[in-house]
């Protein structure tokens, strides 16, 4: 369903940890755990100065060119909150400095949009998940590893993230609305995942709608967040369902209006109240045109969106 870009030139993902979750400059599988390196030589970050201020943009010194041999990662200033729990999904803010230069390739204190993580073992690994693990709300960290550039290449980088908050609830709260009745009804289970009663019926709207399902009393969307949802899509015209990050267990996330995803969810996911839940009809050409090659080109297509965090960049 997604359509991905990177964020940067430089193809930093905001929406990852690097380091561990990286694992190795050759993908070989390799990591290091909590403060640690595996090959016996000096752990990455034990040259890395990190200031431990919280309410300032983090200062990141050492000798460049940084030689990261293995991954490594440790807690720099810990945070009073909960500690990170398998499934959070959590908010952060972070800068990235190339490790052969020093040089700060992209920071949330600079402009640049919030990240964040689900600590699950198949999404961060073994060595991440269990390092996230130690990690409290309110705490700041930082990471050695590496990331691919838009080329395939591997650039080693000192990451250091200050983790904000864990999304929580991960369903829609607030008060229902009035729907028009021109579109399919929608139905929620306990869990708050939404079913609909059919296709839909007559023709297609030739723009996409947006209904409001429940109204939430949160902060508004707006452009350049990091929103976090949850969605279920349907075929408008078999009422098939093909996609839904409530049967993958996990929420959604990516940078609103960066061209992540189709123009129907950039377009209209704006200018809502955290918690809210609506309903996009979006056709083909501002879904997956006709000359996509998705499966699901050319075709109008049903959401339900379930809007659960925006983190707003530091405008």
């Amino acid at each position: 369903m997604i359509r991905r870009r990177t964020l940067l030139s430089t193809a930093l993902a905001a929406t990852a940890a690097i380091g561990l979750a990286a694992c190795s400059k050759d993908d070989s599988g390799s990591s290091a755990s909590d403060g640690g390196s595996d090959g016996g030589g000096a752990a990455a970050l034990s040259g890395v100065d990190v200031s431990d201020d919280l309410g300032s943009e983090p200062t990141v010194s050492f000798t460049a060119p940084l030689s990261i041999d293995a991954a490594d990662a440790r807690v720099i200033a810990a945070g009073d909150g909960a500690t990170l729990a398998e499934g959070d999904t959590v908010i952060m803010r972070s800068m990235y400095v190339d490790a052969s230069t020093g040089e700060t390739l992209q920071s949330w204190w600079q402009g640049a949009p919030a990240g964040g993580l689900q600590v699950t073992s198949d999404g961060l690994g073994a060595e991440a998940f269990a390092f996230f693990q130690t990690v409290a709300v309110g705490s700041r960290f930082a990471m050695a590893g590496w990331q691919q550039d838009s080329s395939g290449n591997a650039v080693s980088l000192v990451q250091v993230g200050d983790v904000d908050r864990v999304v929580s609830p991960l369903r829609a709260e607030g008060a229902e609305q009035k729907p028009s009745g021109s579109y399919p009804k929608v139905t929620l289970g306990k869990d708050g995942a939404p079913a609909i009663d059919g296709p839909g019926s007559g023709d297609a709207p030739a723009k996409t709608v947006r209904e409001a399902l429940i109204e939430g009393t949160g902060d508004t969307t707006r452009k350049g967040d990091y929103l976090t949802m949850h969605y279920t899509g349907w075929a408008w015209e078999t009422g098939e369902q093909f996609d839904s990050s409530w049967e993958r267990g996990a929420p959604f996330s990516f940078v609103q209006g960066q061209g992540q995803v189709i123009t129907g969810w950039d377009d209209n996911l704006l200018d809502l109240k955290v918690g809210s839940q609506v309903m996009l009809v979006i056709p083909g050409d501002e879904a997956y045109p006709a000359d996509s090659g998705s499966e699901l080109a050319g075709q109008t297509l049903i959401f339900v969106v379930d809007v659960l965090d925006a983190a707003h960049t530091n405008a």
